[in-house]
């Protein structure tokens, strides 16, 4: 039997979307291979080292370094979910069989540039998004070791949205310095121009005094904020028309960014900016509207989706079903180790 082991750093499930995708990895590919999972925690102090999911705190892991040396030399394959800039866990976890998933956008590109070397040492990068395969071609990652394998996100039954037109937001940012870079700022100027359209924030709890502070500043009454785990997020997707991810850099969401997909995955189409990875073949699957990331652009952009809502929305679950195949996704993992473990 073929054990992989997956690593990745924050794995929280039941938020983040690199962790959802983990998930279905770990839950799903079933004989002849076992999983198991060791995440670094940035916010979470526990330190579980048995069992099949294991938890080190990061202040703690370089005491524990040799220690998860042990766990990467125990593992027939070692699959690490990062950025393409990863710099902690590249050499160790590539002088062993080791994957990396470029699941995480990077500070900048010149931060890819500086790991190009280790990139290549990989036996495998899997990447997300055709940007992401050309860059790795650019860095002179070979092509028999390039993959695109694109996450897993089943369909639901599609409710029609009543009421006044609501968009959704559910891509909080971690940290306080993101809000610029991840749209917030955005979706507040462009709230106050449209008062006859609703916005729904969900936020996972970090800086939401920040948040409401910010919202009351500028004295906008068509915004919702939901805080901490909602749980039943499918009932939230049925009540919006539409998600919206108004990345203002690349490095702002995650290559395929979840709560765009599962807003998909409900018959749900997108409004996306420019930055986000995905934006070119949404745009021509028809399945949402992308947009400059200005005040501006963001507000024609939300015009032109309700005037051509009917035309576009039946898209969102064809798109999907086409490039993000549950079926797929588990099957191009199920190969590359297959290949990997010969």
């Amino acid at each position: 039997m073929t054990h992989v082991r997956y690593w990745v750093f924050n794995y929280m499930p039941e938020w983040e979307a690199v962790s959802k995708e983990i998930t279905t990895l770990l839950d799903g590919l079933g004989d002849p291979l076992e999983t198991s999972l060791v995440s670094l925690n940035t916010a979470d102090r526990r330190l579980q080292l048995s069992g099949r999911v294991r938890r080190v705190p990061l202040p703690y892991g370089l005491p524990f370094y040799p220690l998860l040396r042990r766990h990467a030399a125990a593992a027939d394959i070692n699959h690490l979910f990062a950025s393409a800039g990863e710099r902690w866990l590249s050499p160790m976890l590539t002088r062993r069989s080791s994957v990396l998933t470029v699941a995480k956008g990077s500070g900048s590109l010149a931060v890819i540039a500086r790991n190009a070397e280790r990139l290549r040492a990989y036996r495998a990068v899997v990447v997300q998004s055709d940007r992401d395969r050309d860059l790795m071609r650019q860095l002179g990652v070979a092509e028999t070791a390039l993959h695109l394998i694109r996450p897993g996100v089943p369909l639901f039954p599609y409710r029609e949205a009543t009421g006044r037109f609501t968009i959704l937001f559910a891509s909080s940012p971690l940290s306080a310095e993101d809000f610029l870079s991840r749209g917030i700022h955005l979706i507040v100027r462009v709230a106050s121009r449209l008062p006859d359209v609703r916005f729904i924030l969900v936020w996972r709890r970090r800086h939401v005094e920040m948040l409401r502070r910010m919202i009351a500043e500028a004295a906008v009454g068509n915004i919702e904020v939901e805080d901490g785990v909602i749980p039943d997020m499918g009932a939230m997707y049925d009540r919006v028309h539409a998600a919206v991810l108004p990345a203002l850099e690349h490095r702002s969401f995650v290559p395929a960014p979840r709560s765009g997909l599962e807003s998909l995955a409900h018959g749900k189409p997108l409004l996306v900016s420019t930055q986000v990875a995905i934006a070119p073949a949404l745009q021509a699957s028809r399945a949402g509207v992308v947009f400059e990331p200005s005040v501006d652009g963001l507000e024609s952009a939300v015009g032109q989706l309700r005037r051509s809502y009917d035309a576009l929305q039946p898209n969102a679950q064809r798109y999907l079903k086409e490039n993000f195949s549950p079926s797929i996704h588990l099957e191009l993992h199920r190969r590359l180790y297959q290949r990997l473990g010969t």
